[in-house]
Formats: structure tokens, C-alpha cells, sequence
């Protein structure tokens, strides 16, 4: 998860927060090392994609 700081706004993963302020200005905050907060860092976005599959197939399963 990404926090932006001075707003608070929280975003899933890189490509929502770039998405939301554009590449060019995501990437300088990144670069930058300011006004973004990483709270859980996932190593690749293939882990991070098996992760939320994984998951709705748990809440398929018990909603069953």
C-alpha cells in the first residue's frame, strides 16, 4: 500500500498511484523520497497479483 502524505490518500499499488498524478510526477516523488509512504512492500507485482487471487478464492470458498 502507498500513502501520499500531505493528502493522506491511499492507493493498492504503484500503477493507482501513477494513474492518479501521472508518471513523470509519481516518479519524481519516488525518486525524490518524499511525500510517499510504502507500507507493505511486495517484491514483485506477480506476487502481489497471485496474492489478491489467491484471496477471493479463499471468500468464494467460504461464502459457499
Amino acid at each position: 500500500m502507498i500513502i501520499h502524505l500531505p493528502t493522506g490518500k491511499k492507493f493498492n499499488n504503484r500503477k493507482e498511484a501513477k494513474i492518479y498524478f501521472g508518471t513523470a510526477y509519481y516518479y519524481k516523488m519516488e525518486r525524490e523520497k518524499k511525500d510517499l509512504r510504502f507500507t507493505h512492500n511486495v517484491q514483485s507485482a506477480t506476487n502481489e497479483y497471485e496474492e489478491k487471487i489467491n484471496t477471493n478464492r479463499l471468500r468464494e470458498q467460504s461464502n459457499d
